[in-house]
């Protein structure tokens, strides 16, 4: 019975992710990410990223992120 119970929660219609940490990926109910600044690699524009700039890593505004993004096959 003690596998059991473990399964039982499963199929109970709810589901419980929070051993996962947040389901929503950047969805319509997402709070906002913190912004930081950076200076486009390419075009030397400023822009704002969703992440933080590590030293020696290129950052690339909207624009030019495009021209410079990996093909998905």
């Amino acid at each position: 019975m003690g596998r059991n119970t473990r399964n039982s929660r499963h199929d109970s219609g709810s589901t419980n992710f929070s051993r996962f940490g947040s389901v929503d990926r950047g969805g319509f109910y997402s709070s906002p990410r913190d912004m930081h600044k950076a200076t486009c690699a390419d075009c030397g524009k400023e822009c704002e990223v969703p992440f933080k700039p590590k030293e020696g890593r290129p950052v690339y505004c909207k624009e030019c992120y495009v021209k410079h993004k990996p093909q998905r096959f």
